[in-house]
């Protein structure tokens, strides 16, 4: 039996058991959206505490059909300073976000983001559908989640190794907009206050049966440290097992991941007697680990007003020499040769999908600093930097988010990469953004 058919018989496995032997069946979650990410995910998959006594039966009685209506409209203008005066970098748009929350009875939900844009450059209006799903449970005792969906999985800020269930990473430049979610079926089985059960059944990509990937975690509270063993799998590709935790030594928060499989499932590039092709490294036993450092400090008469993350990575698999690097001219294969016979290692491999901002090279580390109410009261600075250490480049953001009582919002971002030319952050030859964003939320 493969793996992929061992973690989804382990996972109606835990279901069952936890249906029979859990212990006092929790309460049922509220939920609270917002716009730009979904905190009711987080508590589920993130926090020890949301698993409380069960509630009094009369408090069924009592519930009531409510229909939530919630969503933003942001203002966003981009100009990129490229070292051509012949680029067309200015960007304008619009980007509107509607979110519907439908609360039934017996602890029934169901949740809609849907993203509109409009685009007035080219006249055009994009509808995308980020999430969409359904909650329920089976007599308080596992909670079921399916449709589409992002998922809390991994502790780190930026890097998250064990998270192979999302389809989209976390960006270094906040996303204006949501991420894209997932689609499939998760479920979670608490054991009271001190252990759960997470699984996803990935069913977005699958054709048959024999396409389906699944994960699953274990989650475990002793002391002050918060930890979870995880595994993946999914056909044609090499299982994947992690391990997560999430503790606090004095004043510092800690967070750390690993994950290990016996081959990489990344693609790479490489040249064969001057043709460019895919392939999959045979080394074994690959591992990629993130480690997060974060602390507040206390600026005048308020806790926590300066606050400083650190984040490192450690990529096994990844380029120690940047594919961007090489500027010869090589046939290229695969289906992109139909339209593009020819060019370099870089092109080719944009071309075939293989480049994931952050997670080219094998070292990496950023550093985040947020200071509220800075000058005013509604006023944030956010000032961070990206690095590769293996090409030497990196990438300085500094930006100030200004946002009142009323829900007005409003923002200025500068971003400046950093380093030799023809690096993972400075190949595209920009050398500044600046993005400015006005919005409102309801």
């Amino acid at each position: 039996m493969n793996m992929k058919r061992l973690l989804i018989v382990a996972a109606l496995s835990s279901i069952f058991t936890a249906a029979v032997f859990a212990e006092d069946p929790p309460t049922r979650l509220g939920m609270t959206f917002g716009v730009a990410a979904d905190p009711s995910e987080e508590e589920l998959f993130s926090s020890s505490e949301v698993v409380t006594q069960a509630a009094a039966a009369p408090g069924r009685a009592e519930e009531k059909k409510t229909l939530g209506v919630s969503g933003s409209v942001v203002s966003v203008m981009e100009d990129v300073v490229y070292s051509s005066s012949t680029a067309d970098p200015l960007n304008t748009y619009i980007l509107g976000s509607l979110l519907l929350d439908a609360r039934l009875k017996n602890g029934v939900k169901a949740f809609a983001n849907l993203e509109t844009s409009y685009y007035p450059k080219v006249r055009q209006t994009t509808a995308t559908l980020r999430e969409i799903f359904l909650d329920f449970n089976i007599g308080d005792r596992v909670y079921f989640r399916t449709g589409k969906q992002v998922l809390q999985w991994g502790r780190c800020y930026l890097w998250n190794p064990t998270d192979l269930v999302n389809v989209e990473k976390i960006p270094f430049v906040p996303k204006i907009g949501s991420r894209e979610g997932a689609y499939g079926l998760k479920f979670h089985v608490p054991f009271g206050t001190r252990y759960n059960i997470y699984g996803f059944l990935d069913t977005g990509s699958a054709a048959t049966d024999r396409d389906l990937g699944g994960a699953l975690k274990f989650e475990l509270l002793t002391g002050r440290t918060e930890m979870a063993f995880s595994g993946w799998a999914k056909r044609n590709r090499r299982p994947v097992f992690g391990y997560d935790l999430s503790s606090r030594l004095g004043d510092v928060d800690i967070a750390g991941e690993v994950s290990v499989a016996r081959r990489d499932n990344d693609r790479f590039v490489r040249n064969n007697n001057g043709t460019l092709e895919t392939f999959r490294k045979d080394q074994e036993w690959v591992s990629k680990a993130a480690v997060d450092f974060s602390k507040g400090f206390r600026l005048g008469n308020f806790k926590d007003r300066l606050t400083v993350t650190t984040e490192f990575f450690y990529n096994q698999g990844g380029y120690v020499k940047s594919p961007f690097r090489d500027k010869n001219l090589y046939l290229f294969s695969g289906p992109l040769s139909s339209a593009l016979p020819a060019g370099t290692k870089g092109l080719f491999l944009l071309g075939n999908g293989l480049y994931t901002p952050n997670y080219l090279a094998r070292y990496y580390g950023a550093v985040f600093l947020s200071v509220s109410r800075f000058v005013i009261t509604d006023l944030t600075l956010n000032t961070n930097y990206i690095h590769n250490f293996n090409d030497a480049t990196g990438a300085l953001s500094a930006g100030v988010n200004y946002k009142n009582l009323n829900d007005f919002t409003a923002g200025c971002l500068v971003l400046a990469p950093l380093g030799p030319a023809n690096g993972e952050y400075t190949f595209s030859g920009a050398k500044l953004l600046l993005q400015l964003t006005a919005g409102v939320s309801f």
